[in-house]
């Protein structure tokens, strides 16, 4: 048995969309960077849960008992099983480290931007994305969750809280009412302003892709040679993801397609030489029941959840509202009929205050039919005295005659 049989290496990214590789550029420049390195040595598990990794972070890669997580470790890991197909320029390893840094950083911001702090698509794009992959309940905190975490990056790079067109579309509408025509000065220079943050944005892109399209020149890639570098799969990665998601608000994508068609075609150049037919395409990798991440019903739920049509995900978690409220409401009649309804408590009180009442009232009856029978006795007593007492005047009046 080999040891690529023993010892499978899994590469983890978040799920392909509409015609990109990966929703993520750093999973796309891994699947990249894998199949040009390591060609039919590794398969791909589409993941929604980054909690599963080490870094909390998509990609990550597992090679038996191993597990790599971010980009760099993973380009590290597949150079060392596979020293004789280098990925590398003759820049120098410092060199090469400082531009894909630097790519990363810069580039990594504009994407962002593009995906995370415009509204439109944010919620067009972006979240129904992550919300289709994502199973139930993790669709309803984790898209947000995931937001939130770019925020602090992109304020620092100045690329949050730039208006989008459905902030011009809505200063656009003519006021009808005296109040709202006041307000029409203030509206025009709110829209400059708009305008300004978004040539802003597209002056920091221009800057950045004129000092690469210069390094390419006329070359088919950075390095100008026959085969990519890291440098060149980390671009064209970036580049692929700006390109070929369906932006709703494409402030980016379409400035690149228009000033910039030569890194349109070193991304496609890159993408070709890792996949230059559809059969070249790594095998999905399925877990083995054995297996302990297997026991996480993540792909479970995930499929459970696309087999259904459900509606929208607010009327679902307001139906759920409605059937928590309904259980606590009756949980509560049920125990306000418990303690007040049924309980013992209250049906003594009600009982043995009759029965205390009927005791005094016999305690009474008794005591009544005893001065009653006293005041016969003292009225028998005092019937006989009087008759004796007539009886003795009787008596001494007869004598009295005689």
């Amino acid at each position: 048995m080999s040891a690529g049989a023993a010892f499978p290496i899994v590469l983890h990214i978040w799920p392909s969309y509409a015609s990109a590789l990966s929703l993520d550029p750093q999973c796309t420049a891994a699947l990249l960077y894998s199949q040009i390195a390591i060609p039919g040595r590794f398969s791909v598990e589409y993941s929604s849960n980054p909690d599963l990794s080490p870094s909390g972070q998509l990609p990550y890669l597992t090679h038996g008992y191993q597990t790599v997580s971010s980009l760099q470790a993973i380009v590290k890991h597949i150079e060392n099983l596979a020293p004789s197909h280098p990925v590398e320029d003759s820049l120098g390893a410092a060199q090469t480290a400082a531009r894909i840094s630097h790519v990363q950083s810069e580039y990594g911001d504009l994407v962002s931007h593009m995906q995370y702090a415009l509204n439109a698509n944010w919620w067009k794009l972006t979240r129904p994305a992550l919300v289709s992959m994502l199973p139930v309940p993790q669709r309803y905190y984790v898209p947000g969750r995931i937001r939130e975490s770019y925020i602090p990056r992109l304020e620092a790079a100045e690329l949050w809280g730039v208006p989008g067109l459905d902030d011009e579309e809505k200063e656009d509408r003519i006021p009808v009412f005296p109040r709202g025509r006041r307000k029409k000065k203030q509206t025009k220079q709110q829209k400059a302003k708009n305008i300004y943050e978004r040539e802003k944005v597209v002056a920091k892109a221009r800057a950045f892709f004129s000092i690469y399209s210069k390094l390419l020149g006329g070359d088919t890639f950075f390095s100008r040679t026959d085969r990519p570098t890291s440098l060149d799969v980390v671009f064209a990665a970036h580049t692929h993801v700006l390109t070929t998601l369906p932006f709703a608000d494409p402030l980016l994508s379409d400035f690149l397609k228009d000033s910039f068609p030569t890194l349109i075609a070193h991304a496609d150049a890159v993408r070709s030489f890792a996949f230059p037919d559809p059969q070249s395409f790594p095998p999905s990798y399925k877990p083995s029941a054995s297996q302990l991440k297997s026991l996480i019903p993540w792909n479970a739920l995930s499929l459970r959840s696309r087999q259904k049509s459900p509606a929208d995900a607010q009327e679902r978690a307001y139906a759920l509202g409605r059937w928590l409220w309904g259980g606590l409401a009756l949980a509560g009649l049920a125990l306000y009929w418990r303690l007040y309804g049924l309980g013992p408590g209250v049906v003594i009180q009600f009982v043995k205050e009759p029965e205390e009442e009927y005791e005094e009232e016999g305690e009474g009856e008794e005591e009544l039919a005893e001065d009653e029978t006293i005041e016969e006795e003292v009225g028998e007593e005092v019937e006989e005295e009087v008759d004796e007492e007539v009886e003795e005047e009787t008596v001494d009046e007869d004598g009295d005659a005689v």
